[in-house]
This record gives C-alpha cells, structure tokens and sequence, in this order.
C-alpha cells in the first residue's frame, strides 16, 4: 500500500531528508566543474545528499520499498516494455529538436557511462526523491521529484564552456515533464526499474554515437 498523508510530525523527517538530497545534488551539480577551493563546496553537496538517504535506511529500514525495488512481475515487466518505447520515443524526438538525426550514427563508449548515470538519477529521484515524498500523496511526490530532478539538471547546465550556449527555459521544461512522466511509470507500475529502463533507452538513443564524455560530465 502507498504511504498516505498523515500527521505533519510523521510527514516533516521524510520531506526534510528528501528537500536535503535534493538540495545536496544542486550543490554539486552547480560546483563540481568550478575547481578549486569551490570544489569542496560540491563535494560536501554529495555528502549531504548521503547522509539523508543514509539517515533513512537508518530509521526506516525498508530502502527497497522507499526506493520501489518491488519484485518483478508480469505487470512490471509489461511496463518496462512500455517505457523502454516511451525512453526511445523521448530519444528520438529530443535527437530532432536538436537537429542530431533520428538515430544515432552507432554505439561509442559513453552509452555506458550515459546509461549508468541515467540509472543513478532514477534510483535518486524516481525512486528515493519520490518514494519518501510519498506520504504526501502521490501526485505531490511526482511533481516535487520532478522539480528536484529539474532543479539538479538546470544546475548541472547553468554555467557552461565559453561557445556553447544553453537554453536553460526549454532543458527545465523538458525536464519537468520527462520527470512527471517517469514518475508516473513508477506509481503505476509500482517500481523504479520502469523509469530507470526509460532513462537507460533515452540515453542510449541520444548518445549512443558519443565516443567521449560531453562537457557537462563532471569534467
């Protein structure tokens, strides 16, 4: 059963440890390419976004279940399909806005990388973002692990190279909507391995050529 709102007691350590990992990833996100001293400053980013989640396994002692590591079945996997379609369609249509082709041209060596972060960010926020703001009801969860996530990726891009030019409005929107459907395959299928498949094939189909990292990771 999905945890329902309750007493603000019950609802204020799990909003508060979600809004201090959410805070802890802009923090790095902002400073991890800005060198030294103020990449200190996006390390402690990272510790903080740790110790929150540490603190809830601490206390809760159910991670699978706040982070929606329920067992697969037949209707899980009937979403996983679904959302891999729905992570290529993303792809596809993120690769035409930006005049990259439909498909990528092969598979380089950052697909991996790509891949694994996508995950990452998925056990992060669809799945413990989202998962411990759960008591405030579904619809509230979805949106506020959105906005973190869109928060996150809007610091991660707010400060590039000199040449490269970002439209920080349309990376939020986007983001804010591909999180609000990601997090909708969560609560409907009941697990994070549906968004996480999604984000795996969305950044399959739009890096899949990259040989090497681009600008914005952590370089």
């Amino acid at each position: 059963m999905p945890d329902v709102a309750g007493h603000p007691r019950d609802l204020r350590r799990p909003v508060l440890e979600a809004a201090a990992a959410s805070a802890g990833m802009v923090l790095f996100a902002l400073f991890v390419r800005s060198g030294r001293p103020w990449v200190v400053v996006s390390g402690a980013g990272l510790l903080v976004t740790a110790v929150a989640v540490a603190s809830s396994f601490r206390v809760e002692r159910r991670p699978a279940e706040i982070l929606g590591l329920s067992p697969l079945s037949g209707k899980v996997a009937a979403y996983v399909i679904l959302a891999c379609a729905v992570g290529a369609g993303l792809g596809v249509l993120h690769r035409v806005v930006w005049e990259m082709g439909a498909l990528p041209s092969g598979v380089g060596r950052f697909v991996l990388v790509a891949s694994a972060i996508g995950a990452a960010e998925e056990l992060l926020y669809r799945g413990y973002v989202q998962g411990r703001l759960r008591r405030l009801g579904l619809v509230a969860a979805v949106l506020l692990a959105a906005a973190a996530h869109t928060a996150y990726k809007a610091a991660l891009f707010a400060f590039p190279p000199d040449g490269v030019v970002i439209d920080l409005e349309f990376l939020a929107v986007w983001t804010l909507i591909g999180g609000v459907v990601f997090g909708a395959l969560r609560e409907l299928s009941g697990s994070v391995l549906t968004p996480l498949a999604a984000h795996v094939v969305f950044d399959i189909v739009v890096y899949g050529e990259n040989v090497q990292a681009p600008w914005w990771v952590w370089s």
